[in-house]
């Protein structure tokens, strides 16, 4: 795909595996997130609860451009439109998002309870191909489908 899909931004991220003893997360402002990966296609139906609010969005990420950049597109829905989407068939994912600095991290709730990731979204390639990870993280894992987003949703890990 040389074109970026009408009305999709960019997006160039690194993620990278946490080792939770390592991080102090209990200051940092969290939102839990559940995802609905809609099966069969490359849709997510995403709830996002804040302290005083919550979002609803549907989303699609075209796949991979390059090995960091990926053409996505939301679109933002009322309450009643995310619970007549919320029923349709998929994989879901709970986590809660802690926003940090330099990043966020993801830590799950379900299915796979405990496992945590610090991702980072950059302005170009060459700001992430230059950034330095923290040093709570473990490996990097922006391009293995078996830790994506889809994949954690799944039973499997």
């Amino acid at each position: 795909m040389t074109e970026v899909p009408k009305y999709s931004l960019l997006e160039i991220e690194r993620r990278w595996l946490v080792d939770l003893d390592r991080v102090d997360l209990s200051g940092a402002p969290c939102r839990e997130i559940e995802d609905l990966y809609i099966a069969g296609s490359r849709l997510r139906l995403r709830k996002i609860s804040g302290a005083q609010e919550s979002t609803f969005k549907l989303g699609k990420k075209y796949g991979k451009r390059t090995s960091l950049t990926e053409a996505v597109t939301n679109l933002y829905l009322t309450e009643s439109e995310y619970g007549l989407l919320s029923s349709l068939p998929g994989t879901r994912t709970r986590k809660r998002r802690y926003a940090l600095e330099r990043g966020s991290v993801d830590v799950y709730v379900a299915p796979h309870a405990g496992v945590a990731v610090f991702e980072v979204e950059f302005e170009s390639e060459r700001a992430a191909r230059d950034f330095a990870p923290p040093a709570f993280v473990t490996r990097e894992i922006t391009n293995e489908p078996a830790l994506s987003g889809l994949s954690l949703a799944g039973d499997e890990y």
